[in-house]
């Protein structure tokens, strides 16, 4: 009998020891390229990123990540990116319309990733972090910008119905979103110190992670770098947020890493007064680090496929972002994209890059066509106009052709067919539109998108492409021999 029941002892232990070594197996990879789920409960794993510096000491506060690495077949085009951090910013008038998307593409791939928002929230058991929580209360104390975050606090049923009674919910998350991105930065670093990249994206960004994965190999994350798509205030350089910007370790931990004080709270008093979360994380990040931001446009970009400006500057450069892709757009890349990188590269020494071109070729030059009714193709490098009209914006009058011009270039503002007569005269346009007396030409072109916004006839918006002129741009610019990664110096 007692003999009997050892024997069963033993057996349950041993079936315990093997079902365990089994998952464990599973996890990391020893029994291959099978998706096997785990019973256990992902939170349960606990991995803060890569091994930790000898000088590194973690956070007290590190939390676990959002996921582990994944086995999903769907994922196996995807290159490692257990070195790189992304950090997505939302907002909570906003996440339940792009978070989930994108947890089902740009995320679904990747070991980690954190996602910031102006409130507490899980979607689809993922935690989302309330970046204000830390506000210094004297910020926030009679500062209108913080009505929306104190509403949202005390709703007590879903927030669309609550925001629908409290005023512009999109004007006062925008006033509201100022204040994140330094404290996004900050409490990035004490909840995953140990990366060696940190990518900081919006919840509209599209992130290429093969693209990605190349271009950073090309740098030491030992080195202080704060990479964008720079844009300027006041003369100030800073990365544009919604395009993304990217920190290397080196920058982060002399950023974040210091335990005992609060970069992000030295500055709360002073954004009320700014425009820009991105603006003041360059300013604050500058003054910690002495690190101004390097500019990486078109690689890091703040367009999508149908405004993108293909051209001289778009062609041959890879992407490795963009921005404003709703969740249908989000959707279609992330299909496209991985079906690129399923495919063979061209040789075993050389990497698949996505390039600007591909992206032309897949999205736009199927619906390249002479015209289009009630459609604004974004053309606005230079005007043809009656200046006598006074009726235009000075940043048209700024960007209106002056010196000498052709008898056809000045009818051009005359009507739609004069202005395609001059775009092509005129040896570097491609593309055109017209609207109420206004005749703007590009030197790239473009999809653009639909404005129905005019009944009047002479003021609808009427696009044309001088479609053979870009077919033979293209031809002439053959194969791109390699990538034309920005140069970074």
């Amino acid at each position: 009998m007692i003999q009997s029941r050892r024997s069963r002892t033993a057996t349950l232990l041993l079936a315990i020891f093997l079902t365990a070594s089994f998952y464990t197996a599973a996890r990391v990879g020893i029994l291959g390229p099978s998706y096997i789920r785990s019973p256990f409960p992902l939170s349960s794993y606990r991995h803060y990123g890569p091994a930790a510096d000898a000088n590194t000491t973690e956070p007290e506060n590190v939390v676990p990540p959002t996921q582990s690495q994944s086995q999903d077949p769907a994922c196996a085009w995807m290159p490692d990116t257990s070195n790189i951090l992304v950090v997505m910013k939302t907002g909570a008038s906003e996440a339940f319309a792009k978070v989930p998307t994108q947890l089902m593409t740009t995320l679904r791939c990747v070991p980690d990733y954190l996602i910031f928002s102006d409130m507490k929230q899980t979607i689809a058991g993922v935690e989302i972090h309330d970046s204000l929580d830390t506000v210094l209360e004297e910020a926030k104390k009679d500062n209108t910008d913080f009505v929306l975050y104190n509403y949202q606090q005390a709703c007590e049923v879903d927030l669309e119905n609550c925001n629908k009674e409290g005023g512009d919910a999109a004007r006062a998350g925008w006033n509201l979103d100022k204040y994140k991105n330094i404290h996004i930065a900050e409490k990035t670093y004490r909840l995953r110190p140990n990366y060696d990249w940190y990518v900081f994206v919006d919840a509209d960004t599209y992130v290429l992670w093969p693209n990605l994965v190349q271009w950073l190999s090309k740098f030491r994350a030992s080195a202080k770098h704060y990479f964008g798509s720079m844009t300027m205030i006041s003369e100030f350089p800073f990365a544009h947020g919604g395009s993304g910007y990217v920190i290397s370790k080196a920058a982060m931990r002399q950023f974040g890493g210091r335990p005992d004080e609060s970069i992000a709270n030295k500055w709360d008093n002073l954004i009320h007064e700014s425009c820009c979360g991105d603006y003041m994380f360059a300013k604050a990040f500058k003054e910690a680090t002495d690190v101004t931001v390097k500019n990486v446009w078109p690689t890091i970009n703040g367009e999508k496929p149908h405004t993108l400006p293909f051209g001289p500057s778009h062609w041959c450069q890879p992407v490795v972002t963009m921005h404003h892709m709703n969740a249908e757009e989000v959707s279609s890349f992330w299909e496209y994209e991985r079906d690129y990188f399923k495919k063979k590269p061209q040789s075993l020494t050389t990497q698949r890059t996505l390039l600007l071109k591909d992206i032309y070729a897949h999205f736009l030059a199927p619906k390249m066509r002479a015209s289009r009714e009630d459609w604004d193709n974004l053309s606005d490098d230079v005007f043809y106009l009656d200046r006598n009209a006074k009726k235009h914006e000075d940043w048209v009058l700024e960007r209106t052709k002056k010196g000498p011009m052709s008898q056809v270039e000045r009818k051009a503002h005359k009507s739609y067919e004069d202005c395609r007569a001059m775009c092509e005269s005129v040896q570097d346009c491609f593309q055109f539109l017209y609207h109420d007396g206004v005749c703007a030409a590009s030197v790239s072109f473009k999809l653009g998108r639909p404005n129905r916004s005019e009944q009047i006839p002479s003021k609808r918006y009427r696009s044309g492409w001088i479609v053979p002129k870009i077919n033979k741009w293209i031809e002439r610019q053959g194969e791109c021999k390699r990538p034309k990664w920005p140069e970074v110096k």
